[in-house]
């Protein structure tokens, strides 16, 4: 039996922040966990709710049309986890979660 490649975003507070490609849904899952992992303090402290108790929602799921578009373009800002090239939605610089309401 053979299986397709899945392309995965990563939402951060309903915002979709990067996206990637991976075989199975536990790989997506270590390679988002990676993602956040060395990113965290950039999440934190940028966000809406920096320097109080609420960190951010980190959720992932299958790409929607838009995002697999975006991962096939590519950026300079593309990363690389083992191999897997993941591909930034967002300027990490300003990210859109960090606008106040």
């Amino acid at each position: 039996m053979s299986y397709s490649i899945s392309t995965f975003t990563v939402e951060i507070n309903g915002v979709p922040a990067v996206v990637f490609q991976a075989k199975w849904h536990s790989e997506a899952d270590e390679i988002c966990r990676a993602w956040t992992n060395r990113h965290w303090d950039q999440l934190i402290t940028k966000g809406r709710h920096a320097g109080l108790e609420f960190e951010p929602i980190i959720k992932i799921r299958l790409a929607h049309a838009d995002e697999k578009e975006a991962y096939g373009i590519g950026s300079d800002g593309a990363e690389h986890y083992g191999g897997v090239t993941v591909v930034n939605l967002v300027d990490m610089t300003a990210p859109p979660w960090a606008s106040g309401e």
